[in-house]
């Protein structure tokens, strides 16, 4: 069963009560209202890019009640009822493409429409077969499942294998959740043979991660017959560490849960997926389809990034402002606006340094948002890791042994 942590403790970076006041930096000089009165002119020729927003839902029935009248709060619960009404709004306002149309379109096979939405459902719950599916036939929309064998085949609350090939049939894609949902990037693991938890050195966080990675696809493609061809990370984590496996195992995407859009531009081991939670309603849905992508040329920690210092400096350059208004840049951690947050108009560059305390160890969601000088909001989200790096010469061992494999079995031929 999920039990998601990381959306609501692990993506903080500020404390409360942290923020102050925007700061503009005026370094350099060149006069900032004849530069805005130029970006003004300029707002009116911004190009419109296509976007895709990825949904990421869970369960689809009411809240069941515990003990006496009190809700259990799980938060993945959602509706049938609720499902249709948001089906029945995207439908009508944008355009749901399945996930083979979507990877096909990233890999430039195939082109989208505006407004593209991909609907996708983590875990494999039983309710997915009853409360989803019909109402996904009903309306002939697209979606795609995401199963992990800790859970796959599982007991009444989990999907059957009949109940996936009869889904399968009707045209629902299947990928892959891990082996045992994991963190991924956690070397806080249980070893094979034991009960509780404790620190993986190298080795043996790369045996976790080819485990976890790349025998779970195979597993779930010899257990359904069905192709599995894209993953999405157990509570969205990953790295570039494992990207490593994630390309070794031949999927071609992955997705985790940074909640924004995707772009032609954004990295398809590292696609973000918005969660739709109980209680989300219509105008959450609006306000994602609203969003307007801000271009970044380059932030610091980098995406997927694995840093070791606990106080960094956030850095974001814009790669152009001219229809922003720059006053309202900033950073955003978690749902926390970085009010301290300092842009500098001739570098394009915005930077912040956490003064208040040391970040924690984990996962940490960062994102620079503005508005827009015709209106509208921008942004532009990414993820880094605090924690501790694989050393490169075991990475590079990794490889050393793809090569030697494929010397040995011929191109293109398998043991």
């Amino acid at each position: 069963m999920t039990r998601i942590v990381l959306t609501a403790a692990c993506f903080f970076l500020l404390g409360a009560g942290a923020c102050v006041s925007v700061q503009a930096d005026k370094t350099g000089g060149g006069g900032i209202e004849k530069k805005e009165l130029k970006k003004e002119t300029k707002a009116k020729k911004e190009k419109k890019e296509k976007v895709v927003n990825v949904l990421c839902y869970h369960r689809f029935e009411k809240m069941p009640s515990k003990g006496k009248g009190k809700n259990w709060q799980d938060t993945y619960y959602l509706s049938p009822e609720d499902f249709e009404e948001q089906m029945v709004f995207l439908k009508k306002n944008a355009n749901i493409i399945s996930m083979s149309h979507y990877v096909d379109y990233l890999e430039g096979k195939r082109d989208i429409p505006d407004k593209a939405v991909v609907i996708t459902i983590d875990d494999g719950y039983k309710s997915v077969y009853t409360g989803a599916f019909p109402v996904l036939k009903k309306y002939n929309i697209p979606a795609i499942v995401y199963l992990y064998k800790g859970f796959f085949p599982g007991g009444r609350n989990a999907l059957s294998l009949p109940e996936v090939k009869e889904m399968a049939e009707a045209g629902i894609e299947f990928g892959c959740h891990s082996l045992t949902h994991p963190i991924l990037t956690s070397r806080r693991q249980v070893k094979p043979g034991h009960k509780k938890r404790s620190e993986l050195i190298d080795r043996e966080y790369i045996e976790f991660l080819e485990r976890e990675v790349v025998e779970a696809k195979e597993y779930l493609k010899n257990r359904t017959g069905l192709p599995i061809e894209t993953m999405a990370y157990p509570y969205g984590a990953y790295s570039h560490e494992v990207h490593h496996f994630v390309k070794k195992a031949g999927y071609r995407a992955g997705f985790s849960v940074v909640p924004s859009y995707n772009t032609k531009e954004t990295d398809k081991y590292s696609l973000k997926r918005t969660m739709i939670f109980d209680g989300d309603r219509i105008e959450k849905l609006e306000r994602l389809l609203a969003v307007k992508p801000l271009k970044v040329e380059r932030v610091y920690p980098a995406d997927g990034s694995i840093i070791e210092e606990r106080n960094p400096q956030l850095k974001a350059v814009l790669a152009e402002d001219a229809h922003l208004n720059t006053a309202t840049i900033r950073f955003r951690m978690g749902t926390a606006d970085i009010k301290e947050s300092v842009y500098n108009l001739d570098t394009k560059q915005v930077n912040y340094y956490h003064y208040k305390k040391r970040i924690s160890p984990g996962v940490h969601i960062a994102k620079v948002t503005a508005e827009g000088l015709a209106g509208g909001f921008y942004e532009y989200a990414w993820l880094f890791i605090v924690g501790k790096r694989i050393k490169q010469e075991f990475l590079d061992g990794e490889e050393n042994k793809k090569s030697e494999e494929v010397t040995e079995n011929g191109p293109g031929e398998k043991e």
